[in-house]
């Protein structure tokens, strides 16, 4: 028997190989490699394309989980059994004074006030649709399981972002939420104005500092004289951490019947007041949507046209006015610019921005006044949203973010908007960008209500072709029954803590 000869410097001649330094030539050893089978298509390989793929059994969803929703979860819901509910709210046992009478002197009549008030049902739905081949073929998970509850979340998320900021005066279609219902005025039995819901003590500006529990004990003390008793806190994520952080300075060591050496922070879930403990609820889809950008695409093709281009300008001096020297924070003086986009119930329109030559330096005790016109073609538009950046020093637009400022109808542009003139929208600074809203209130079915005419379900539609047709729907609207017993806060900073 011959053996191979390991020593010779030419292994090609005992290991088949084509002569003196063909080591590279061995056949390599079966190797796993780093690509996935998918890739190994049509290549002569070793292992690689036996390789089973390593997705994992389970589905991990990049998106919001149960536990972020809150206030959905906690805001009572009751049977609705109308397309449009109504209500009666005792307002008063009749009206103070007098009540002193001499001997054997008969008593006047008093009336109890009463008023009635309605919200209309909406339709929040959406459609699914999940092919017999993706239903047949194994999988890590059931297509058409996973599909439904996919389109459940995609309910509760905008339910959740809708049941504070809706507002059917600005998208018919919408809700009328929670904070829009907290200002109503004009022909409404609350507020005469918008200028006097401004001023109301049920609503607290912030101006662009952090809540602390002064703030939320001030609050509380406003409902307890609406004969309320205010337990509950709700706010986005960064108005809790601004709030946890402003205890830090106080904080050297953990204290508590719960501390643990060596274990630092704190996180606020209730403040006791002098009216009795808030529960401190975070909410993320409670947070203001993220700044956009000039040229960001618009969502669907059913949105509308940008408004016309627009000019800005400062007015004369402004009793109402809320710029001032002295804000350090997004209200600040200096130069900013301004965009508008224009809505319906399909969603956003791009931004139309004021460019460098309109460029606006805010002033002291002064307004600003934005002319534009709605498209003249395109989908319909029912209204407005009013942008403004920062204070900056940019001569471009065109990379600055924008933060929103608030929402108009159609009707309120074209009658002039907190003091402007026809198709004119005054900003008197009464909001401020880059901040955030939250709500104090008595968690409780007599305060606020979510009336339901069909809770979340699912309606099978007809097969027209091989796939599984669905539509999940919740028909519904929030009702505020008592907004003198919510406190309202705006313009919330989360400046963090100077270190």
């Amino acid at each position: 028997m011959n053996f191979p000869n390991y020593n010779a410097r030419d292994f090609g001649s005992d290991f088949g190989g084509a002569g003196h330094g063909s080591v590279a030539e061995l056949t390599k050893a079966i190797q796993a490699g780093a690509i996935t089978g998918m890739q190994t298509a049509n290549q002569l390989l070793t292992h690689e394309p036996l390789k089973i793929e390593s997705v994992e059994w389970t589905v991990r969803s990049l998106e919001f989980r149960m536990e972020d929703v809150k206030l959905w979860n906690e805001i009572p819901k009751m049977v609705a059994s109308n397309t449009v509910e109504e209500y009666v709210m005792l307002e008063s046992y009749g009206a103070d004074g007098g009540g002193f009478y001499r001997e054997g002197e008969m008593a006047k009549f008093v009336d109890s006030k009463y008023y009635r008030s309605y919200a209309n049902v909406k339709y929040l739905q959406v459609a699914g649709n999940v092919t017999l081949q993706a239903q047949y073929v194994k999988s890590y998970v059931d297509a058409l399981l996973k599909e439904t509850e996919n389109k459940t979340m995609w309910l509760i998320r905008n339910a959740s972002r809708y049941l504070t900021y809706g507002d059917d005066r600005i998208v018919p279609e919408e809700w009328r939420g929670l904070f829009a219902q907290h200002g109503n005025y004009g022909t409404d039995v609350v507020y005469s104005s918008f200028d006097q819901y401004m001023k109301s003590d049920v609503l607290v500006d912030m101006r662009g500092k952090i809540v602390t529990q002064q703030t939320i004990e001030n609050a509380a003390n406003v409902i307890k004289y609406k004969y309320g008793r205010a337990d509950s806190f709700y706010a986005p994520p960064k108005v809790n951490l601004a709030l946890s952080q402003s205890y830090q300075d106080m904080l050297r060591a953990q204290t508590g019947d719960k501390a643990v050496p060596g274990i630092y922070g704190n996180q606020v879930k209730e403040l006791v007041t002098n009216n009795g403990t808030v529960h401190i609820k975070e909410d993320i889809f409670m947070s203001k949507p993220d700044p956009k950008y000039v040229g960001q695409p618009a969502p669907s093709v059913d949105v509308p046209n940008p408004p016309s281009a627009f000019a800005a300008a400062l007015t004369t001096a402004d009793a109402e006015s809320k710029f001032a020297a002295g804000e350090t924070w997004t209200g600040e003086l200096g130069t900013v610019f301004y965009a508008i986009s224009a809505v319906n119930r399909f969603g956003e329109s791009p931004l139309v921005a004021s460019h460098a030559t309109n460029k606006i330096t805010l002033a002291a005790g002064l307004s600003v006044d934005l002319v534009f016109a709605r498209a003249a073609s395109g989908p319909e538009t029912t209204g407005f949203i009013i942008y403004r950046s920062l204070v900056t020093s940019a001569t471009n637009s065109a990379n600055v973010p924008f933060y929103p400022l608030f929402r108009i109808s159609e009707a309120q542009h074209t009658a002039g908007y907190d003091g402007g003139a026809a198709n004119t929208v005054r900003d008197r600074n009464r909001f401020l960008p880059n901040t955030q809203e939250a709500f104090l209130t008595e968690a409780k079915e007599e305060i606020f209500s979510f009336k339901q005419l069909a809770p979340i379900s699912k309606l099978n539609m007809g097969v027209v072709a091989p796939s599984s047709q669905f539509l999940m729907f919740m028909w519904g609207t929030p009702m505020l029954y008592a907004p003198k017993k919510m406190v309202r806060f705006i313009n919330i900073g989360d400046r963090p803590i100077a270190s």
